[in-house]
């Protein structure tokens, strides 16, 4: 299992076992820093394919990935051994396991995409709207915001939430998974929609 290494006095290692993984100063994330210049939700981390990528999430503070700024929305692929800094105040070590770094996860990930879910038209509109800023060629690139998904589907932002509850069940999230953002890699990996990045 892929896990960060925190750098500093309290080393301590973060498993990232779950396909996301939020960075940030609110302690719901699952990587909690409590500092002052990290952003409430500062970066997340996504495990697509047997890859891992990590995402600015437009920060305060920015997140650096080897030294280089990340440019904010766009996803980058983490290589083992990888240093990350977030907002200039912590550093963490991006860690494979033996098996991933053999390759041997991805089997894994292909096993899960092979699973069928049945939408609704509506539940599909819906799903394909999320993805409307990735499809217009935007530089920074976000899923849309329930408000906006209502506007083009002429309906309202309530409306939208109960389609996305729905959705959320199919799919089977739980708990801290039952958000947008999990829900579209969720639909990416079982080849519900096509892979955007």
């Amino acid at each position: 299992m892929a896990r960060l290494r925190s750098r500093g006095q309290l080393r301590a290692d973060h498993e990232l076992d779950h396909e996301l993984v939020r960075i940030g100063r609110s302690a719901d994330n699952e990587v909690p820093v409590d500092d002052a210049a990290i952003s409430r939700v500062h970066a997340r981390l996504e495990h697509e394919g047997g890859v891992w990528r990590i995402t600015d999430l437009d920060s305060t503070n920015g997140t650096h990935v080897e030294g280089n700024r990340l440019r904010p929305w766009q996803p980058t692929v983490l290589a083992h051994g990888a240093v990350i800094d977030v907002g200039g105040v912590a550093v963490f070590d991006f860690l494979l396991s033996e098996a991933e770094r053999a390759g041997g996860d991805a089997a894994t990930v292909r096993q899960v995409a092979r699973k069928q879910v049945r939408l609704t038209p509506t539940e599909r509109e819906v799903l394909e709207l999320l993805f409307a800023h990735y499809d217009e060629g935007r530089a920074a690139p976000r899923l849309s915001t329930l408000l906006e998904v209502a506007e083009r589907r002429f309906t309202t932002a309530a409306a939208v939430k109960m389609v996305l509850q729905g959705l959320y069940d199919k799919f089977d999230l739980e708990g801290s998974e039952r958000n947008k953002e999990t829900l579209s890699l969720r639909a990416q990996q079982y080849a519900v929609t096509r892979t955007r990045y």
